[in-house]
């Protein structure tokens, strides 16, 4: 080969390498909704998620009624990201009234996550036992998903013009008598058929509903846009127990899974550790999956 040609094969490699190092999905962040020391206000906590090594934190109720302008202000220099913020978690209340309150409000979370740099909405579809039920209304559980996906189709241009993801949540039993399975959140995503929904796929959930954990997320991983950690019954931070996370995050991995893993759980020990112990903890978990 002469000089130019391995100058011009150089180049070609170079160029190969960078565009299949773009094709790759990026690597996952870290981040934290609980625990978080109390009586402490949004700007300290940030900046403590950061200073142990999170890359994001994930907005509840409790910090959304504040204007926008003063949340950004109150993050601003922090280090840290907002992950995604929780929303109305009223699509499937009894009353109608009530239900197109919680689409606007779904609306309006969705232009304060962009707003925020957020990529996602959380929403848990109902708490609680099926209240149409017990008005009597017949086939309520049918009524129930036809509502729901009535309600996310509403959304649809609100999630596509903001470009932030709708997260379906499954729960537990205990909390919910709707969705509790992953299985029943992508069936919810598939009638919706609209782009922009996904799966928040919450370990601690899932290890009260799923037979097996990794089984499911290899089949509905692909519909997962961000993840919850928390170990056992306790619910205590990741690696208070020796629960493995590692089969979960494989499918996850197979899947092609590139979004958040966020903590959310109690605390065995100050917040400040727990977390410290915790992000170390996921981290090689990911890490050897």
């Amino acid at each position: 080969m002469t000089r130019r040609e391995i100058l011009i094969g150089s180049a070609y490699a170079a160029l190969l390498n960078t565009a299949l190092a773009d094709a790759q999905p990026s690597a996952v962040r870290f981040g934290v909704r609980t625990p978080l020391p109390p009586h402490t206000g949004l700007r300290e906590r940030a900046k403590l998620v950061r200073s142990l090594g999170y890359d994001g934190i994930e907005l509840g109720p409790e910090w959304l009624n504040e204007p926008i302008a003063d949340l950004q202000e109150t993050l601003d220099g922090s280090g840290v990201v907002v992950s995604a913020i929780v929303g109305s978690l009223g699509l499937l209340d009894s009353d109608a009234a009530k239900r197109t309150q919680a689409v606007e409000l779904d609306r309006k979370r969705l232009e304060m996550a962009r707003a925020l740099g957020a990529g996602f909405v959380i929403e848990v579809p109902v708490f609680g036992p099926n209240r149409f039920e017990q008005l009597g209304v017949p086939n309520a559980r049918q009524f129930e998903e036809k509502l729901l996906v009535a309600g996310l189709r509403q959304l649809s241009s609100a999630v596509r013009r903001t470009g932030v993801t709708l997260l379906l949540e499954p729960c537990n039993h205990k909390e919910t008598h709707f969705m509790t399975k992953q299985s029943q959140a992508a069936a919810t995503i598939k009638a919706v058929g609209a782009p922009g929904f996904k799966i928040l796929s919450d370990f601690y959930h899932m290890q009260i509903e799923e037979i097996n954990i990794a089984e499911t997320l290899s089949r509905y991983g692909r519909d997962t846009g961000y993840v919850h950690l928390a170990d056992g019954a306790a619910r205590n931070e990741p690696g208070s127990l020796p629960f493995d996370y590692r089969p979960g995050f494989h499918a996850l991995k197979k899947a092609g899974f590139h979004g958040w893993l966020t903590v959310e759980s109690k605390a065995s020990d100050t917040p400040e550790r727990s977390l410290a112990r915790a992000l170390k903890y996921v981290k090689q978990q990911w890490a050897d999956a």
